[in-house]
């Protein structure tokens, strides 16, 4: 996936989500921001809130009953932050800063994995 098409899917799914602010694609081991949109608006936040992510890895052992994690949402007083997987090995995960209320975010999900689909497939 050339980044011109990243940014053309990426760009379609912000479309079809109005209430999303910004998003990224974050590495989840080294917090690397592979893409983000908008462009440099947020800087820092993105890295940030993959520590959510690594935080449940080393803890995760005691939310096991509760079944595989799907996402993390941490909700702030202006807006909230939602952790999604979007690709496995390496491990990326796509971050969303969104207002409250106006996202759906079970098909965020689904979205997000068939975009890390779409970047599977052109790796």
């Amino acid at each position: 996936m050339n980044e011109a098409s990243l940014d053309a899917g990426i760009r379609a799914m912000l479309d079809r989500f109005p209430g999303v602010i910004g998003c990224a694609l974050v590495d989840a081991a080294s917090g690397l921001v592979w893409y983000r949109r908008p462009d440099h608006m947020f800087d820092g936040l993105w890295e940030a809130s993959v520590d959510h992510w690594r935080l449940h890895g080393r803890l995760g052992d005691h939310f096991e009953g509760l079944g595989g994690l799907g996402a993390i949402v941490a909700y702030h007083r202006d807006a909230t932050v939602a952790l999604v997987p979007c690709l496995r090995e390496p491990d990326v995960l796509l971050v969303c800063l969104a207002q409250h209320g106006q996202v759906d975010w079970l098909q965020w999900q689904r979205d997000a994995r068939e975009l890390g689909g779409r970047i599977r497939a052109a790796l």
